[in-house]
């Protein structure tokens, strides 16, 4: 998603008028006159950022902060109020909401300048929390190999390319599966690299709205837009002499695409605003993608040239299917990570089924699967019973008509819901997707889903599998 933003208010006024200048922005939004509407939108798809009003019928804007953080944790919230007092904002900012603001307000000068800055803070830049000192030699491979859980051959060689191509400058281009590991391979190089006292900056090209990108990568001069009150230096300049990590690098507009091979080529770039004064930058620049970028260079969506200069060194960061002797390693390593203070160990039964699964979700959906399975695991350990339904599953998930002469999969209905599991299951648990690929309109879906009492079982299994809405 590309600065997706839910608007709660029970003025339907305001709600679509806000949602059309969030549409107008380049954002992609929509709208919920109540709470509990709104936070049905949000269990059906991850939003970046829920902008409500404070008093709602029914639920208020505080305690629908509260539901709507469990619900998606990483989700951002502002609170729109008319009636803003010290207590009620802080008791907004220990309930999780990252800012409030106060009507009646300018949207342009007020509201989405707030936006804005919560998508470039919160979602788009990871800088490195620890630097080591200034002049620093690089660090060792033992200290920094510690997040690339691994030990079978295909883990192992990559780590020593990793280590190779940390030596150099050359730009590296990480392809791979969501969900496999890139950005932990892309803070790999740049520990490995005489660069890793300066800070590695992280930028998600998908989540960054393409009317914000020219001017959050390469600054901006006072007067350049509306709301540019003052200079602004970009990513690039905030990465000098260390590295950038262009995740999602297929999301790249082709119209920035030229200031992006020039910063490449001549390490130069010029602010939004000033044509005059080039900017200079020492930038080892990482990429990765999901995407077949020799594809998009086909079909004219990227450039055949940038593609080249970005691809100097590529690495492909294989699935998890590829390799699942890492698999109990990884699985300890997240019940260390998570808290396991109970010592549940997992049964020989539930890792025979872990093992037979094919991780469409990589080791994202796995970490999600233990930490479920904690969850609803009790000691001394957990069963097949307590993994994720799609683990449970999968077999009758992808292969529906192999169950039909056993129960009451045997009848049309049994095998409409096994199509209907595995339909959700492949698009990761979104609706629209999964309608498309059973040829039917997603209001049928939903009566289907709803007929067969289906919403609390895909509800549990959705909470574990990563969504590509």
């Amino acid at each position: 998603m590309r600065g997706s933003i839910l608007v709660v208010d029970d003025e339907a006024q305001i709600s679509s008028l806000l949602v059309r200048t969030f549409e107008a922005h380049g954002f992609e939004a929509e709208s919920a006159l109540d709470a509990e509407t709104g936070l049905g939108r949000l269990k059906e798809r991850p939003f970046d950022i829920v902008v409500t009003d404070l008093r709602l019928p029914g639920v208020d804007g505080l305690e629908l902060l509260r539901r709507a953080k469990s619900i998606r944790p990483e989700c951002e919230i502002v609170l729109m109020t008319g009636h803003a007092t010290v207590e009620t904002a802080r008791e907004a900012l220990k309930r999780g909401a990252v800012d409030y603001i106060t009507k009646p307000f300018e949207i342009e000068d007020e509201l989405l300048p707030l936006i804005s800055e919560i998508l470039r803070t919160s979602a788009e830049v990871e800088t490195e929390a620890e630097s080591p000192p200034p002049g620093s030699p690089p660090k060792e491979a033992e200290d920094s190999t510690t997040r690339v859980i691994g030990s079978s051959e295909l883990i192992r060689s990559l780590i020593e390319k990793a280590r190779k191509v940390a030596r150099s400058n050359a730009p590296v281009l990480l392809h791979g599966e969501s969900g496999t590991g890139k950005d932990i391979f892309a803070h790999l190089i740049h520990q490995l690299s005489p660069r890793n006292a300066n800070p590695m900056v992280r930028v998600n090209c998908a989540a960054l709205p393409e009317s914000l990108m020219e001017s959050e990568l390469f600054g901006y001069t006072r007067g350049s837009f509306t709301g540019a009150i003052s200079d602004r230096a970009g990513l690039f300049q905030a990465a000098n002499g260390g590295s950038m990590f262009l995740d999602e690098i297929g999301e790249i507009p082709i119209a920035l695409q030229p200031k992006l091979l020039r910063v490449l080529q001549d390490g130069e770039f010029h602010r939004l605003g000033d044509a005059q004064h080039p900017v200079q930058v020492n930038v080892r620049v990482i990429a990765a993608t999901n995407r077949d970028l020799e594809e998009a260079v086909q079909r004219g969506t990227f450039r055949r040239d940038l593609y080249y200069r970005l691809n100097v060194v590529p690495i492909e960061i294989p699935p998890l299917r590829h390799h699942l002797e890492d698999l109990p390693e990884l699985i300890d390593h997240f019940m260390r990570k998570i808290g396991n203070p109970n010592g549940v160990k997992l049964s020989d039964a539930a890792l025979k089924t872990m093992r037979s699964y094919s991780w469409p979700g990589n080791v994202r959906e796995l970490a999600n699967a233990i930490e479920y399975a904690l969850v609803l695991g009790e000691p001394p350990e957990i069963r097949i019973e307590d993994l994720p339904i799609a683990i449970q599953d999968h077999e009758r998930v992808q292969n529906p008509l192999l169950q039909a002469g056993t129960g009451d999969t045997n009848t049309l209905e049994g095998i409409e819901q096994r199509c209907i599991l595995q339909a959700m299951a492949r698009t990761h648990y979104n609706r629209t997707r999964a309608a498309q690929l059973l040829g039917i309109t997603r209001r049928t879906l939903g009566y289907r889903i709803q007929k067969y009492e289906l919403g609390d079982r895909l509800d549990r299994d959705a909470l574990v599998t990563p969504s590509d809405s």
